[in-house]
C-alpha cells in the first residue's frame, strides 16, 4: 500500500473467533491492515472469508478478543458514533413511513432537522415516496431509505454490506452513482463488502481480495492512473466495460480472485 496516515482505519493484530461446540472457528488471527481515510474501499472474497464479520467488528456489533482497531488515531470504541452500517436487508421499521424511517437517523437540533432530512431525501431520489410504508416499496427503494438513514448520521465511516445485492442492474447502477456523488461531497470513508467484482472495480479507490478465514488480504488493487479511469463512474458499468483500460483492470482482479479461491479449495 501507499504511505499511511495515523488517521486511517488501522487494524493491529486483531484476533476473533466464533465459539463452536468442539472447536473455535478463527475469523481473524493476528490480522493487521490499514485502510485509507476518505477513500472508497471494496472487499471481495469467497463466502465464509470473514468479510461481513469485519464490518461487524468495525461497527461494534461483535467484539474482538485481542488486538487494536483505530480510526483517526483513536480506539474504535471512542469512534462508534461516527460509524454507520448499511446491511443487505434494509432493517426498516414496518410501521413507519419513509420519512419517519429516515428521521430515525437524525441527530441534529430540531430547527436543523427538517432541512437536512429534505436534502438527503432529494439526494437519494425519494421525494415522491416520503409517505410510503416499507411494504409498498421495491428492493431498490428500500435500500435508498436505508442509505439515506445512514447518511443522515453524517458518518465519518460508512460500512456497506452487499448493499445492492437484491437489486436489478438498472437500480444498482442508479443508486451506486448517486451514492458515489454524495460520498465525495461529504468526504466519507467507505468500506463495502460485495460479491460483484465489476461493482468493486467501478466504485472503489482500492479493491481488496481476501482468501478464506482466517481473513487475509491476498492482494490490493488501485485503478490505473489514466485519462479514462476518472470517467468510469460517470460512464456507468455498461459503458465502462467497453473501455480497454477498465476491462484490463477488471480482468486482473477477477483472475486474482479466481486463483485465490482455487488455492483454498
Amino acid at each position: 500500500m501507499d504511505t499511511c496516515s495515523i488517521n486511517d482505519l488501522i487494524f493491529e493484530k486483531v484476533y476473533f473467533s466464533y465459539e463452536e461446540k468442539l472447536n473455535k472457528k478463527k475469523i481473524f488471527d493476528n490480522f493487521s491492515y490499514k485502510i485509507k481515510k476518505g477513500k472508497f474501499t471494496s472487499i471481495i472474497g469467497p463466502s465464509g472469508s470473514g468479510k461481513t464479520s469485519l464490518l461487524k467488528l468495525i461497527s461494534g456489533i461483535i467484539k474482538f478478543k485481542k488486538g487494536k482497531i483505530k480510526f483517526e488515531n483513536e480506539t474504535l470504541q471512542k469512534k462508534l458514533k461516527d460509524v454507520s452500517l448499511v446491511q443487505q436487508s434494509s432493517s426498516l421499521m414496518p410501521w413507519l413511513n419513509v420519512y419517519q424511517n429516515i428521521e430515525l437517523g437524525n441527530i441534529t437540533k430540531k430547527n436543523e432537522k427538517s432541512k437536512k432530512i429534505d436534502k438527503i431525501i432529494t439526494d437519494v431520489g425519494l421525494q415522491e415516496y416520503t409517505k410510503f410504508f416499507p411494504h409498498q416499496l421495491s428492493g431498490g427503494l428500500l435500500q435508498r431509505v436505508a442509505i439515506a438513514r445512514a447518511l443522515l448520521f453524517k458518518p465519518k465511516l460508512l460500512l456497506l454490506d452487499e448493499p445492492f445485492a437484491a437489486l436489478d442492474n438498472l437500480s444498482r447502477e442508479n443508486i451506486s452513482t448517486e451514492l458515489i456523488s454524495i460520498i465525495k461531497e461529504e468526504a466519507v470513508t467507505v468500506i463495502m463488502v460485495t460479491h460483484s467484482i465489476e461493482e468493486a472495480a467501478l466504485l472503489s479507490d482500492e479493491v481488496l481480495v481476501t482468501g478464506l478465514a482466517p481473513i487475509n488480504v491476498i492482494k490490493s488493487f488501485i485503478p490505473p492512473k489514466s485519462k479514462n479511469s476518472d470517467s468510469w463512474q460517470k460512464l456507468g458499468l455498461r459503458k465502462s466495460l467497453e473501455d480497454k483500460c477498465f476491462h484490463k483492470y477488471l480482468k486482473s482482479i477477477r483472475d486474482t480472485s479466481y486463483q485465490a479461491l482455487q488455492k483454498e479449495t
